[in-house]
């Protein structure tokens, strides 16, 4: 939400306008002013519903000393809640029907911090099923139940460290006293941050969680392959998915991040260009928004034992 083009017009290369001139982005607004409030209440309306559904059943019909995947899931649950709770205040800025200041850097913060959080909780319930699987570790022997609680305190932590950025570099823009874009602000002589920042998001919000992710499912398969136990098949499909899952919904917005970080160094000047890109970003960055519609079904409904408390 925090990257998509809502506003009129940009400069190319804010260094040298005589020689890029103005780049008018009406279009663009347009698209996204219709697209966008449409998607997020869709997404906002599904995701909502079943993690609401979900968090109840981890509460409510799970043992109290929950099983570190239980845990895990817990937090994701709480992470997806927290980034769907965004998506009215952005239909609601994007729409014009409110304009606070103030919602541009709280909006950006929450949404980045849930973004990230979300990723590595994905992570560790892959590490989980790793040690369980491979190492045959106890889900809920104390040392285990420790070192996943660390785990979990980090992962909160660095989330919040990750979004302190977006907090602060982030203003509303307004045109003729009109509010008209939340964006990120770094300024001319603090551009390379912007680029930082999104190599950061591409590298600890991407490359290493699905790396990661390929070598816990890959060696949880290699075990499940072997295995005579009943359901290992089903396990294993399951891991499969998984992944795919992850790498179709998250990678074509990382490729447009790259792009991005390409304009902003220069590497891309071209007007046109610029406009496709930001309408690629708002199309990816919503398609990575379903993940919170999807992490209730893939990880939780598919096992027999929570749909039976439906």
């Amino acid at each position: 939400a925090a990257n998509s083009s809502d506003y009129p017009y940009e400069y190319v290369d804010e260094g040298d306008y005589m020689q890029y001139g103005l780049c008018t982005k009406e279009e663009v607004v347009s698209f996204s002013r219709a697209f966008l409030p449409a998607f997020y209440t869709m997404v906002f309306l599904v995701g909502f519903t079943g993690n609401i559904l979900l968090f109840i059943v981890l509460i409510m019909y799970t043992s109290k000393k929950k099983k570190m995947t239980e845990l895990y899931l817990l937090n994701l649950v709480l992470s997806d809640f927290f980034l769907l709770l965004t998506l009215p205040f952005w239909v609601l800025f994007i729409s014009q029907w409110v304009t606070w200041d103030v919602l541009c850097p709280v909006l950006n913060a929450m949404y980045t911090m849930n973004f990230y959080s979300g990723v590595f909780f994905v992570s560790c319930m892959s590490l989980d099923m790793y040690l369980q699987t491979v190492h045959a570790c106890s889900p809920r022997s104390s040392v285990t139940r420790r070192k996943s609680t660390l785990i979990l305190l980090v992962a909160w932590v660095l989330s919040i460290l990750l979004s302190i950025p977006d907090g602060l570099f982030s203003s509303a823009k307004h045109i003729h006293n009109q509010t008209i874009l939340c964006t990120h602000d770094y300024g001319q002589k603090h551009l390379l941050w912007k680029v930082v920042f999104q190599v950061t998001q591409n590298i600890l919000g991407f490359l290493f969680p699905f790396f990661f992710m390929v070598f816990c499912y890959s060696r949880s398969a290699c075990v499940l392959t072997t295995s005579q136990v009943p359901g290992s098949r089903r396990a294993l499909h399951f891991v499969f998915t998984l992944v795919a899952v992850f790498f179709v919904l998250w990678f074509p917005y990382n490729v447009v991040l790259i792009l991005h970080s390409l304009q902003y160094v220069g590497v891309i000047r071209s007007c046109e260009r610029s406009r496709q890109l930001d309408y690629a970003m708002q199309i990816t960055e919503s398609l990575s928004l379903v993940h919170c519609c999807l992490n209730p079904l893939l990880y939780a409904f598919v096992k027999k034992r929570f749909r039976l408390y439906l």
